[in-house]
């Protein structure tokens, strides 16, 4: 596995790396050898040992900074596994690392990259690092045995855009109840008294949509923001800006305890998720599996994962009418929330997302290094 910061880091954790975090430990368990290539800045030197949950770790050095770090530890990772190892298949999250697949096709042996969501499209990237991104997608098109996409409204944008089918295959959550609820005393909220939202602070994530929709509406709960700020923009200042406006509004930035973050999902309100960009979401996926009601930004991607079990906003009118409809009638929230946790257990559940990796490694493997784009 190439591309992931590692198993359980301990600075940033991305999406994929809680969803493989996930996935990888069980392949073990089904008997398979599975490494992963960890990135050495991601992990305190006592923590990066060699094998954890049946993983075999591999740590290399991840120049370049924020930005850069991705692209060079990858790059390391795939020659050193070129040079020392032969893989029955080399697997790649994130479609930037497309170019690096191109070069995992000189071991001969089947590539697989799951290309997640659309980053030549993210506003976060300036011009030079759109083009890259977009250059990878066509070398993983052109170059990739075989292409995951995590729903099946970034498929069609595949087969649509690049004339390419993929594998659909989403990610998982897990159906819980809340355990210590008196951990989310620190922010000075209560259970059931509080509107959440759990984001990376960037705009293709309709942060000032939702907090100005949120402003808009006459609910006494405060919001809580969860989310990390890794430089200081405009946006950054509008956002501040608008908290500071409201006194409901709290922005508590990164929040890296999963046992802390759990209990701010399973004891909100309700969870607003602004997510514009990619397919199936991992922390909507969670607040589904927690039993939150979940109003979320009208897109084909959330209503895929959502279907019937949630409420979509277009704008912040829309929002904001929404949050005082769940607070008049909090029992339609909970009628979705139930139908909501049905919904992960009937589609979403880690056990059956692995098995849907394990067929496809199995499979590739059975054929061998066949034409890239099958």
């Amino acid at each position: 596995m190439f591309g992931l910061r590692g198993l359980h880091p301990d600075l940033e954790v991305s999406g994929f790396d809680t969803s493989f975090a996930e996935i990888a430990p069980r392949l073990a368990s089904r008997g398979h050898h599975v490494t992963m290539y960890c990135r050495s800045s991601a992990h305190s030197p006592a923590r990066r040992i060699a094998r954890a949950q049946g993983i075999e770790l591999i740590y290399l050095p991840s120049p370049g900074g924020k930005n850069l770090s991705a692209v060079t530890s990858t790059l390391l990772a795939v020659l050193h596994a070129l040079a020392t190892r032969r893989f029955d298949v080399l697997f790649f999250v994130n479609v930037g690392m497309g170019h690096h697949c191109a070069l995992a096709r000189l071991s001969g042996r089947p590539v697989v990259l799951n290309v997640d969501g659309l980053d030549w499209k993210r506003g976060k990237w300036g011009p030079i690092a759109r083009a890259y991104f977009y250059s990878a997608a066509l070398s993983a098109v052109r170059f990739c045995s075989r292409l995951v996409t995590d729903a099946e409204a970034m498929r069609s944008f595949y087969r649509e855009h690049f004339r390419c089918d993929s594998e659909m295959i989403a990610y998982g959550a897990d159906v819980e109840q809340s355990e210590h609820p008196e951990l989310i005393a620190d922010f000075s909220v209560e259970p059931d008294g509080y509107y959440l939202i759990v984001a990376r602070l960037v705009p293709e994530n309709s942060l000032e949509e939702m907090l100005e929709g949120f402003r808009r509406s006459r609910s006494t709960r405060p919001l809580i923001v969860v989310g990390g700020e890794t430089y200081e923009d405009a946006f950054h200042a509008r956002l501040h800006s608008m908290a500071r406006s409201d006194s409901r509004i709290t922005l508590v930035g990164h929040v890296s305890d999963q046992s802390i973050l759990k209990e701010l999902w399973c004891n909100c309100h309700a969870y607003l998720h602004g997510h514009s960009m990619g397919g199936t979401n991992p922390s909507l996926l969670r607040a589904m599996g927690y039993g939150r009601c979940t109003i979320a930004l009208d897109t084909v991607f959330n209503r895929e994962v959502l279907a019937d079990t949630g409420q979509f906003f277009s704008g912040c009118d829309d929002l904001a009418a929404l949050i005082d409809e769940c607070e008049s009638a909090p029992e339609v929230g909970e009628a979705l929330a139930a139908r909501a946790r049905e919904r992960v257990l009937e589609h979403y559940t880690w056990e059956g997302i692995t098995d849907q990796y394990e067929r496809l490694f199995c499979a590739v493997t059975a054929r061998g290094d066949e034409e890239p784009g099958r």
